[in-house]
């Protein structure tokens, strides 16, 4: 059975609320008060019915506070058939309808046939655990496993189980060991009291004792025929006996000589068992690792290998290509930067060159530079003419006081001193303008050599430092030019050799899908190299898989080998025709045990039954006469009855002692009652076990693979008995559940659940509910239950209720705090 989807009318905090179960296992997340527990019991409820409002069972009927509306429904697929199963309001735990695919509407017997042996006692323990149904592993029997077993194993189990509870009923109604009201232990006390008041009327006579002895005395003519039914009742009870016997010890010489069959130990049987389930679970694995390599195969076929294979083998000279372009990136912004430089390098060459509108000259040279100011310092330098001007002047007055004076000789000498100075100073200009002359020849000729000439002297030396400017400028501008041009070819030679991997028309681009290519194939080189690795393991795997499969196959068939089988079918047959042979020899101990030694011995004098019963029929003719002779003679005996007869007042002991007599023969027919209804249910559940008593093995083999799983192999052997539950580790010692751990101890009951779930799951595979369950396991374990319960998921459908997330990575979530916020 699967539960596809959930409706609740209204229940508790849901109403009007609609679930899908999308997958398997499903998680059922919550927070506290989210509605886990609501919802489980919910579903609980609609199986098995809603508590009633006696006692506490109000708090579990979760009828909806603000709602008129109760109950709900279920979509289930059972055998492939999907079922709508609704339960609403109504006396005895609601009422129940289902639905069909085809719009059949049927009652609870159609719920009870879906849901096969199992009531709601027997669900919650075995399909649903909790937190707290782990903790009481401690308390865990053998009889309680065996009881589920039998409930679950045998077929209409449940109409024997209550059959058997009506036996037991009916028994304690005659008798219970401290009961007071039955009817048996209220004959057994009046019996006790009636003895009472019997030996209290005997003793009212004191004549009662020698009443008596006349009595036997007047019985003595009849001691005779006592002593002869004395001797002949014991024999005619005997054979009695015997004849009864004889349809047993018939039976039990019939399966005292059973037929042969080649034998085989309860160990091989469970040991075929586990190969069995070792063999399901291996050939699972080996088709589990055919596709997964299959997969692996085709997902690698999907790589371009030679150009992985390339980018493998030149890996390094990408890296350095890819160096090279990063480099290059990295230049790109100081590059720019600079050719703004250069821009305004190049303006302000150009603003210098049309400042002096000609073809600027280099620089002058130190050298050049001190010879040109040496020879503006000589031209600098004029003759000095204030002596021939002072002399002049110095004649003219001595003329003019000559004249004045009418001195000649001061006049002439005025005059000649004038003329002098005239002479004198036509010679220094004239020295003046030689010298002029010379110093601008060497400007011309200096102008000449440093291409000056078309530049006013003056600007010689002052323009030295724009030409020096403009120098330095050109040298600037011709060194970025050849940094430009190298630049270029670098970048020109790297899109060559990433042709065909990355372009770009520029740097930048050219690096971003270089960049790109490179993790490509750095991305699809791991996948692929993951891959190998993958199908090297998965390869390796297959191959010891395969192998285990054929070491457990050739130990299974050997062990068929021993009993003369060759394959599963016949091996099945094997056990049938083993178990019938244990059954007949279960019956005949069980008639053995009905036959002591004396029986066998006495009733093997006999050649057959109408042997016996001919020479019962003697004893029994020689008894009767006997009887009849015996009568006569108390006949004569009775006139000294009449006498003690009299003695009891009112005839009082006489009616107690036939009330006791009556009395007595009504508790000895109760108790034959009691002790048949006692017999029928011991039998009958004998007869359970033995019907289900082959599935045991295979659940605690089950549970010992969960739990070495759950425990890393740690424990190899589980023991249940009627001390309760251990576990044996490898080393062979052995643990009680006491001394585990509580998440080891938690472990196991899980494991003893699962166990059972999986071995019983072709009988009946109902949805498996888990209430929060595993708070005491690590991550690691956490992670191994749920690997057991996806295998689980296969055959039963699991739903975990959790308030933890670190659920919501595991599975496909039915987020309830969501719906709450909705």
């Amino acid at each position: 059975m699967k539960i596809k989807s959930i409706h609740i009318d209204g229940f508790g905090k849901w109403v009007d609320q609609d679930f899908t179960i999308t997958a398997n296992p499903q998680v059922i997340f919550g927070n506290n008060e989210a509605g886990k527990t609501t919802l489980a019991v919910f579903i609980r409820s609609v199986l098995f019915g809603f508590a009633n409002a006696k006692g506490k069972n109000r708090y579990q009927q979760y009828k909806p506070r603000h709602s008129a509306a109760y109950g709900g429904s279920l979509l289930v697929e059972v055998d492939g058939q999907e079922y709508r199963i609704h339960r609403g309001a109504g006396k005895g735990g609601g009422k129940v309808t289902v639905t069909d695919q085809a719009g059949h509407r049927f009652g609870a017997g159609k719920l009870a046939e879906l849901l096969g042996n199992v009531n709601q006692e027997l669900y919650q323990a075995v399909f649903g655990f909790s937190q707290a149904d782990l903790a009481a592993v401690d308390d865990l029997r053998q009889e309680e496993v065996q009881h589920h077993l039998q409930q679950l194993g045998a077929v209409g189990s449940n109409e024997w189980g209550q059959f058997v509870t009506q036996l037991l009923k009916k028994g304690d109604e005659l008798f219970k060991p401290r009961g007071r009201k039955p009817v048996l232990n209220q004959h057994l006390k009046e019996y006790q009291a009636m003895q009472d008041r019997l030996q209290a009327a005997r003793e009212k006579y004191d004549e009662y004792t020698r009443l008596v002895k006349d009595y036997d005395h007047a019985q003595g003519q009849a001691q005779q025929l006592r002593a002869q039914l004395t001797t002949l009742q014991p024999r005619e009870e005997r054979l009695a006996q015997l004849s009864r016997l004889w349809p047993v010890y018939a039976q039990w010489q019939r399966g005292s000589h059973p037929a042969s069959q080649a034998q085989i130990s309860d160990d091989q049987v469970n040991q075929v068992d586990r190969l069995r389930v070792e063999e399901q679970e291996l050939q699972r694995q080996v088709r589990n690792a055919r596709d997964q390599l299959n997969k692996l195969t085709g997902q690698a076929s999907q790589f371009d290998r030679a150009t992985l294979t390339d980018y493998h083998a030149h890996q390094a000279d990408y890296q350095r290509l890819q160096t090279k372009l990063l480099q290059l990136q990295a230049q790109a912004d100081h590059y720019q930067q600079q050719e703004r430089v250069m821009e305004d390098r190049f303006q302000e060459r150009n603003q210098l060159q049309e400042r002096y509108g000609h073809q600027l000259p280099q620089p002058l040279s130190e050298t050049a530079v001190v010879q040109l100011e040496n020879l503006q310092e000589d031209e600098a330098a004029p003759v000095d003419l204030k002596l021939p001007i002072s002399l002049a002047a110095v004649g003219a007055v001595l003329a003019i006081i000559g004249l004045a004076g009418r001195h000649g000789l001061l006049t002439f000498l005025g005059l000649v001193a004038v003329a002098g100075a005239g002479f004198w100073y036509y010679h220094l200009r004239g020295q003046e303008r030689q010298q002029a002359a010379r110093h601008h020849q060497a400007l011309a000729k200096f102008g000449q050599q440093h291409g000056l000439s078309n530049f006013p002297v003056s600007q010689w030396l002052p323009m030295q430092a724009d030409l020096h400017r403009v120098a330095e400028l050109n040298r600037e501008l011709a060194g970025n030019q050849e940094q430009t041009a190298r630049r270029h070819e670098e970048f020109t030679q790297l899109q060559r050799q990433l042709a065909g991997k990355a372009a770009g028309g520029g740097v930048a681009e050219l690096a971003r899908n270089f960049a790109e290519w490179l993790n490509t194939q750095a991305n699809q080189w791991r996948e692929w190299t993951a891959l190998k690795q993958q199908t090297t393991t998965v390869d390796q795997q297959l191959a010891d898989l395969n192998h285990h499969l054929r070491d457990v196959q050739n130990e299974k068939w050997a062990i068929y080998q021993s009993v003369g089988v060759g394959n599963d079918a016949a091996f099945n047959h094997f056990l049938q025709e083993r178990a019938q042979a244990r059954d007949r020899q279960a019956t005949t101990a069980a008639y053995e045990k009905q036959l002591t030694a004396q029986d066998k011995a006495d009733l093997a004098r006999f050649a057959n039954a109408a042997d016996l019963q001919e020479q019962l029929q003697t004893v029994r003719d020689q008894v009767n006469t006997a009887r009849v002779t015996l009568q006569q003679a108390q006949e004569e005996a009775q006139h000294d009855q009449l006498a003690i007869d009299h003695l009891a007042a009112d005839g009082t002991l006489a009616e107690l002692e036939q009330r006791q007599a009556n009395l007595a023969a009504q508790i000895w027919q109760e108790a034959q009652e009691w002790v048949a209804y006692q017999l029928a249910a011991d039998w009958i559940n004998r007869a359970l076990v033995l019907a289900s008593a082959d599935r045991y093995p295979a659940i605690i083999t089950a549970a010992e693979r969960f739990f070495a799983t759950l425990t890393a192999d740690r424990y190899s052997k589980i023991l249940l008995n009627d001390d309760g539950v251990a576990v044996q580790d490898a080393q062979q010692e052995q643990f009680a559940v006491g001394e585990l751990s509580t998440g080891t101890a938690e472990q196991l009951y899980v494991a003893l659940r699962l166990g059972f779930i999986s071995v019983m799951s072709d009988h009946v595979a109902l949805p498996i509910m888990i209430d929060d369950g595993f708070v005491n396991f690590d991550h690691v374990r956490r992670d191994r239950i749920f690997a057991l319960l996806n295998q689980l998921a296969t055959k039963n459908q699991v739903l975990f209720f959790t308030a933890n997330d670190q659920a919501l990575d595991l599975a496909p979530v039915l987020n309830l705090n969501e719906l709450n916020r909705e």
